[in-house]
């Protein structure tokens, strides 16, 4: 990014600061998945340090009935991690008492307003350079530079958002990281990146595989024990199970070399193979065996928190509680992989539907609309569904609308492909009762259950016209 374009941004933000000084009673509204649960968690410290008035509230979307409530809790408004394609709705509900802190794509190219800060107005781009978490961060260090110790939240909502995808942050994302570093409060290293390697055992760091799918040993506990063993990976030290981090670096390059040769064996693509090496985040406040001490397990237990409709205790967990809420969320990352699991064993059991340029698949009431999306993205690595398409996902919601869900892959991306824009698009030609949006590589949005055929027709017509 062009040194005037920084300037550009740090300008909007000390606005932003500023105003944040000169008010108080603020009600503080974020998204409910990771990135917005640690934006608001970095927003909730930072007005703690400036013993501001606040009230929080994580929610899916601003939609209108949810409005009334938020006009309720505070004279000030902070809309993190979502609002840019909102902006006339929130003018013209909260009149000027409000600034949006946004990465999604925004609905026009130029700033519309001094109150709204997306990094798409700076020259960056919010799939990948930098998130809601890492824009709540950059406002926090523009009120102080105490408040530099956040950078390690903005590390987990950042990979929370996948936006590691290529192996490493990049972009306003690795400044952030290393303003990290600095501080104390981040590690960074390459390794073996599979889920768990500081959480879960030696057997289930393999068995639970599924980004990439360990072919013969993923969802096999009996065949990752006898792979470990052949390999002489000792599973236990005394009477602790050990897991990934607690090998030695010899252990580490044995597995990582053993699990390659294995993928290899079974024709996995080499770029997949590659992929399993990169950058790996930790948290070096954290206890050593908590999943908090890792920002891709700190981040899925952010995002069980709020896919199960308790955001809440996510919150708490961002904001420093390590005992009851910490507790709480413990158990709901076990009951979010038991879904999840579900999920996955249900679509690769029925299948999935095929249209020109998407696969789909409606799951009704069988799979929560809070965990469809992840669902569908899983099913990539699962092998249910080829990397040629993206893929739709419906989900009942309790008020008996449609939640649809898309999610794409890198190699989609490279060729053009925008569903986020595809589904502003869709709803756009549906008219009022459709709202939604979000990234190039994953959206979603509601529609009306009598919308369904229709939406699938246009949508069809909108992926095809969004590829570049």
């Amino acid at each position: 990014m062009e040194k005037k374009e920084a300037g550009k941004i740090k300008e909007s933000l000390k606005t932003a600061a500023d105003w944040i000084k000169k008010k108080d009673k603020f009600a503080l509204i974020s998204h409910y998945d990771a990135d917005g649960l640690t934006a608001a968690g970095i927003m909730g410290k930072t007005l703690q340090r400036e013993n501001k008035e606040f009230k929080t509230k994580n929610v899916k979307q601003l939609y209108s009935e949810t409005v009334k409530e938020i006009q309720t809790m505070g004279e000030n408004f902070i809309f993190t991690d979502f609002g840019s394609a909102l902006i006339p709705k929130i003018e013209k509900n909260f009149k000027g008492k409000w600034i949006v802190l946004d990465h999604h794509q925004p609905k026009t190219k130029e700033q519309d307003s001094e109150s709204h800060v997306n990094p798409a107005f700076f020259g960056l781009d919010g799939g990948k350079e930098i998130s809601g978490s890492g824009l709540a961060y950059l406002l926090a260090k523009e009120m102080s530079e105490k408040n530099k110790d956040l950078s390690a939240l903005a590390i987990v909502g950042a990979v929370g958002d996948m936006q590691d995808f290529s192996g490493k942050l990049i972009g306003k994302n690795r400044e952030i990281m290393e303003d990290g570093i600095k501080e104390g409060v981040l590690g960074v290293k390459n390794d073996l990146r599979l889920y768990g390697r500081i959480s879960r055992p030696l057997t289930q760091f393999l068995c639970y595989s599924s980004s990439p799918i360990l072919p013969e040993l993923t969802a096999n506990e009996q065949k990752c024990s006898e792979f470990l063993k052949t390999h002489k990976i000792e599973l236990r030290e005394g009477e602790q199970w050990r897991s990934y981090e607690d090998l030695d670096a010899g252990e580490k390059q044995k597995l990582a070399s053993a699990i390659a040769m294995h993928l290899a064996e079974h024709n996995t693509p080499e770029w997949k193979i590659r992929s399993m090496i990169g950058e790996v985040y930790t948290l070096k406040n954290e206890e050593l065996k908590s999943p908090l001490r890792d920002a891709k397990e700190y981040a899925t237990l952010l995002n069980a928190c709020g896919r199960h409709a308790q955001p809440e205790i996510g919150l708490s967990v961002t904001m420093g509680d390590r005992e009851e809420e910490f507790e709480k969320a413990i158990l709901l990352l076990a009951q979010h992989r038991k879904e999840l699991r579900a999920g996955i064993e249900l679509m690769q059991s029925r299948g999935v539907e095929e249209y020109e340029n998407f696969y789909f698949f409606d799951a009704g009431n069988e799979i929560k609309d809070s965990i469809v999306g992840i669902v569908a993205g899983m099913l990539y690595g699962s092998g249910a569904i080829p990397g040629n398409k993206p893929v739709i996902a419906f989900a009942m919601h309790e008020d008996k609308t449609i939640k649809v869900s898309g999610r794409g892959t890198q190699d989609l991306l490279r060729k053009g492909l925008n569903l986020g824009q595809a589904l502003k698009d869709v709803c756009a030609e549906l008219g009022e009762s459709a709202e939604g949006g979000g990234h190039k590589i994953a959206a979603g949005c509601r529609i009306e259950e009598k919308e369904k055929e229709e939406f699938l027709k246009i949508l069809d017509t909108k992926i095809k016209e969004n590829y570049t």
